[in-house]
């Protein structure tokens, strides 16, 4: 007797489509937080002792944060590729055997297995190697030092962007919906067959993205929100000597000045 499948109800599955797609735009399009203060604005006007000391700064934080943003982005890349291999060894497994609902299944989330693992190899991972490579520029002359400042602050604005895209909802959304799909095209194709699978379809991407966002490094974020704070603010600089601080700051209310010992 030929078999018999059943193949997509194109109207539930482009409304769903339609639904789980907003909600991918939503987290993509939705405005950036307005920045505190730009950290780029005043490295011209900042004397030398002050370019030393935000050079410094972001030297440390980049460093401090190194260990967490290394873990993470080699022990999930290769877990991702461990786990796109055991899919691809079962997707052949269930070819041979002639079980092409399981086939699907299995080659579809190896698919999107191997992409993530991609995403984190070419991803920019200034986290990583940032403060190695801030250590690396000429620091010679006063000009030079205020080109390492600038250098130094961009590679920490980056690593900032990169880890909030890491740490944010994107990924917990496309895996969402890349499940959805995998799972509805299994289901409709090849109804009530391995369904253990088809549910795994539908639950382990969005998990699985889970769990990377959720152990996402946030240092550079941090640093980064912080370093704003006090990049053009004589308030919060520090030469690290020894002897009596100053504080000196004006504002429309009027000004304050202070010596502490």
């Amino acid at each position: 007797m030929p078999e018999h499948h059943h193949y997509f109800r194109n109207p539930t599955i482009q409304r769903l489509a339609a639904i789980l797609t907003c909600g991918l735009a939503l987290t993509v399009l939705s405005p950036p937080q307005a920045s505190a203060q730009d950290a780029f604005s005043c490295i011209e006007e900042l004397d030398d002792d002050q370019v030393r000391y935000r050079i410094r700064y972001i030297e440390d934080k980049l460093q401090d944060g190194k260990k967490h943003a290394t873990r993470w982005r080699y022990t999930w890349m290769g877990l991702w590729l461990g786990a796109g291999a055991g899919m691809t060894y079962a997707a052949v497994a269930a070819g041979k055997d002639g079980r092409e609902q399981d086939r699907f299944a299995w080659a579809y989330m190896a698919a999107g297995s191997y992409f993530v693992a991609t995403t984190h190899m070419f991803m920019p991972a200034a986290g990583v190697w940032g403060a190695k490579r801030i250590r690396r520029q000429d620091e010679s002359t006063e000009a030079a030092r205020v080109a390492k400042l600038e250098y130094a602050t961009n590679v920490l604005k980056k690593a900032s962007t990169v880890q909030s895209f890491n740490s944010g909802a994107f990924g917990v959304v496309a895996g969402t919906i890349y499940g959805s799909v995998g799972g509805i095209v299994k289901a409709t194709q090849w109804t009530g067959r391995s369904k253990g699978l088809t549910a795994a379809m539908f639950l382990g991407p969005p998990i699985s993205m889970g769990l990377q966002t959720a152990t996402a490094p946030k240092e550079a974020v941090k640093a980064y929100e912080a370093y704003r704070g006090i990049a053009c603010s004589s308030k919060y600089y520090d030469t690290h000597q020894d002897g009596p601080e100053f504080d000196f700051s004006v504002n429309p209310g009027g000004g304050n000045f202070s010596i502490k010992f």
